[in-house]
């Protein structure tokens, strides 16, 4: 058994199950094993010297109970280290889930902590995605619909900024790559421009874009104390400046990028913090409708129909059944997501044009244009959305549309980020099954109905595609990365 997935670190997918029991999920995997192979596997994995934090010796231990527990008795496939890693992630939230830890509830502030823990978190961990679908968004689908948004951002950012996005993607790329190769080091602004991928940019324009990245030391601290007190929702930024400013001025005037990564996800998904200051009504719009062009690329490559209704909907299709998609791009403020207060989220959840009115529409959509028919519907967004399908995120919808006199979301309606789907639709198109026959199944049955779409589609990867290691990246988003990353 193997996994076909992002190489991230172990315990991500335990984060992403929002409290479902998986051991199920867990011992379904594992009764397919041959049990003294993978337990000679186990041994010799525990026994490395150098594996880091991939695989924890408690993890290896439920691992190797769930084996066992069966009387010993398996199948025939070969446990790899690919599918051992993947257990022993389920086995991360079997131990630590935020709903219950080894069947035992725990309080409703521990969803809490989950929340907020993993918003600082995940974020940096997930640049792959974040960086190759903010390259799409921002400059493959958002300049074609300059127009239609009432918002001219590539003239705007010129005219603030002296220089064009694609000169700023340029430099920022270069010192990106310059800072990976010479790690630890600094270099001057003229030194920049002598790097052969900025041929042709001027002193000025590296400038330019150095004071969009770029604090000083005074400047780091002045952040450390700004987002506090009054502002407890910029507290992501109090944490970590590096989020907005990745690359500081030394004393001597030299540049040092402490995190590259941190500076790749500035110029792609970053982006954000120079267009907003721009106009914020302007960037809202744009980025509304890109994000709902992006998810309507996705399903132009599934199997099925696939159609646009317009405000943020898609409906794909396939025989009988029917998947009904909502864009949203920002579920939750900066407040609700820094604080992981239910109080916070539960306002960011009802506010107009929020996920309970997404949900809503789709409800509504089901009932009025697809009576008798096999529907699932998805609420998409954008931005972080953690936890969003388990029973803390869930219960707080459904108090909301109670309170409104209006029917329970039940599990034929899914609560998903962005990612997910692109895992999803690109297991789709590589296992040869319908992504509405996939949502059906996972919606259908209530082991998994309550995964995060990512857990989900990296469950199902190792269900059918036993022994393949194929990346769960959809073809739009391998194409960006040939296009963009060298």
């Amino acid at each position: 058994m193997s996994t076909n997935q992002r190489r991230l670190p172990s315990g991500y997918l335990g984060q992403y199950v929002s409290g479902v029991d998986v051991a199920p999920l867990l011992r379904d995997l594992l009764c397919q094993c041959e049990v003294e192979q993978a337990l000679r596997l186990i041994a010799g994995v525990a026994a490395q010297p150098d594996r880091g934090d991939a695989f924890q010796d408690y993890q290896l231990a439920v691992v190797a109970r769930f084996l066992l527990e069966s009387d010993g008795k398996g199948g025939t496939d070969k446990l790899d280290q690919d599918g051992l890693a993947l257990c022993c992630e389920l086995a991360t939230s079997v131990v630590a889930s935020p709903g219950a830890a080894f069947g035992v509830p725990v309080p409703d502030s521990a969803w809490s902590l989950a929340h907020r823990v993993a918003y600082q978190q995940f974020p940096d961990q997930d640049a792959e995605g974040y960086v190759l679908r903010s390259l799409v968004l921002y400059r493959q689908i958002a300049p074609g619909l300059q127009q239609a948004a009432g918002f001219p951002f590539e003239r705007a950012y010129s005219q603030r900024y002296g220089l064009a996005l694609d000169e700023a993607w340029r430099i920022g790329y270069a010192l990106y790559r310059w800072s990976r190769a010479i790690p630890g080091g600094s270099i001057d602004a003229q030194s920049l421009t002598r790097l052969s991928d900025l041929k042709g940019i001027g002193i000025g324009r590296v400038e330019g874009f150095l004071k969009t990245v770029t604090c000083d030391f005074a400047a780091y601290r002045s952040l450390l104390d700004g987002p506090s007190g009054q502002r407890p929702h910029f507290e992501p930024y109090n944490l970590n400046p590096f989020r907005k400013y990745p690359v500081l001025r030394m004393p001597d005037n030299r540049y040092l990028v402490p995190i590259p990564g941190f500076l790749l996800r500035r110029i792609t998904h970053g982006l954000y913090y120079d267009l907003v200051e721009l106009d914020r009504r302007g960037f809202l719009a744009l980025i509304g409708r890109a994000f709902e062009a992006y998810v309507g690329r996705l399903l132009a490559g599934q199997s099925g129909k696939a159609s646009g209704g317009g405000q943020g909907q898609w409906a794909l299709q396939d025989g009988d059944a029917v998947l009904l998609v909502q864009c949203i791009t920002r579920p939750f403020g900066a407040l609700g997501r820094a604080t992981g207060d239910r109080a916070h989220l539960r306002q960011d959840l009802a506010r107009q044009g929020g996920v309970v009115d997404c949900v809503k529409r789709l409800q509504e959509l089901a009932a009025s244009s697809y009576a008798g028919r096999r529907v699932v519907g998805l609420v998409v967004a954008l931005e972080d959305f953690y936890l969003a399908n388990g029973p803390f995120i869930r219960g707080m919808v459904n108090e909301e549309l109670a309170q409104q006199g209006r029917p329970a979301m039940d599990d034929s309606i899914q609560l998903a980020h962005v990612g997910g789907l692109e895992a999803l639709c690109s297991l789709s198109r590589n296992a040869g099954v319908g992504l509405c026959a996939l949502l059906a199944e996972k919606a259908g049955r209530p082991g998994l109905a309550g995964l995060e779409l990512d857990a989900f589609a990296r469950y199902m990867a190792a269900r059918l595609m036993p022994g393949q290691s194929v990346a769960l990246v959809p073809s739009i988003l391998k194409e960006a990365a040939s296009a963009y990353l060298r």
